[in-house]
């Protein structure tokens, strides 16, 4: 599923929601499939990935789990994401946690 690189906004007020799974980015973990990435998926930023981020998009419907670094994870307003991030929907009736 192809998603758009650009205008992406950290969620706000989702510091105190949790997850089944332990952590957001545990959540990621398991339902990307994947193995955590080493860097950020900011375009920009090469930073150690830290946390499970919620994301959003005006061109995509729903809330996005995507791994961050601790400082963008603070970001305000919109920024670009890698090419290739895979996003994990934040919806938890639509995942596995």
């Amino acid at each position: 599923m192809g998603f758009t690189c650009i205008g992406w906004k950290n969620k706000n007020g989702t510091s105190e929601r949790n997850c089944k799974c332990g952590s957001w980015k545990d959540h990621w973990i398991k339902n990307s499939k994947e193995s955590w990435p080493l860097t950020c998926s900011a375009a920009d930023c090469n930073n150690y990935a830290e946390v499970g981020a919620h994301v959003i998009n005006s061109n995509e419907p729903g809330e996005w789990i995507i791994p961050l670094c601790r400082v963008c994870n603070k970001r305000i307003g919109e920024y670009s994401i890698k090419i290739g991030v895979t996003l994990v929907s934040a919806n938890k009736a639509l995942t596995n946690c």
